[in-house]
């Protein structure tokens, strides 16, 4: 599932939009969970994560090409694909990174090529890993094969999708540094939680996607739930 991000002063272009992304994920099997701002002071306002975002330039107040200078200063990665009436402003969207251009109004054509590239984009960008040493050699894990990690006595234990969970000696708070722009948050003092791994959310505990249930600890409450409703995009 692509969490996407409509950015669209029009509400009807917005609704075009929709219904182009949900025609193009019946076409490739793959999903779209949209959410719709109408400016880009709502979109710089919302703290959610998105897989994707489709951004219109000419809105009233911040305009769309200046929000995205303004993206782009903590999130590099995201793939943007600008919505416009104007070819003309191409050339400078490509200065922001974006990695597709529709001129309005939006097709299914034009779009289905932009989300070629933005999907690809996506891709290469989950494709962080961790490399766990062993005593049989040195591992390299895709994180979103990760669900959770625990540490016990000095002694960390991954959970993989899969697989027997893997043991390793090592501190889970140098761990949860290297892993700060992750999408992992600490769910008590003995564990790290992989956000894409999360199938439910309850107050006291998380179930994951291989059926673990771990408890959130009184102290970590506020801030786990606070970061999960944002990643997974609760706040909508």
């Amino acid at each position: 599932m692509y969490r996407t991000l409509i950015v669209e002063d029009e509400a009807d272009e917005a609704q075009r939009l929709t219904d182009l992304l949900r025609r193009y994920g019946q076409a490739h099997e793959v999903e779209f969970k949209t959410t719709w701002r109408a400016s880009a002071m709502d979109m710089l306002s919302d703290k959610s994560r998105y897989d994707l975002c489709l951004l219109d330039i000419q809105m009233p107040g911040i305009d769309g090409m200046e929000a995205a200078g303004l993206l782009r200063t903590y999130d590099d990665q995201i793939p943007i694909i600008f919505v416009t009436n104007l070819a003309k402003y191409a050339v400078k969207g490509y200065e922001v990174g974006a990695c597709g251009f529709i001129v309005k109004p939006a097709t299914y054509g034009n779009l289905s090529l932009a989300l070629d590239r933005a999907l690809r984009a996506v891709a290469q960008n989950a494709g962080r890993t961790l490399t766990i040493p062993t005593d049989s050699g040195i591992r390299v894990v895709p994180l979103r094969q990760i669900t959770f990690i625990e540490v016990m006595k000095h002694t960390l234990t991954y959970h993989i999708v899969g697989e027997e969970p893997l043991d390793t000696r090592g501190s889970l708070v140098k761990l949860e540094e290297e892993l700060a722009d992750a999408p992992v948050v600490r769910v008590s003092k003995s564990c790290l939680a992989n956000m894409d791994q999360i199938a439910f959310l309850r107050n006291s505990e998380l179930q994951m996607s291989d059926g673990e249930c771990l408890r959130i600890s009184r102290t970590h409450r506020r801030d786990v739930i606070d970061k999960v409703t944002d990643y997974l995009g609760g706040r909508r």
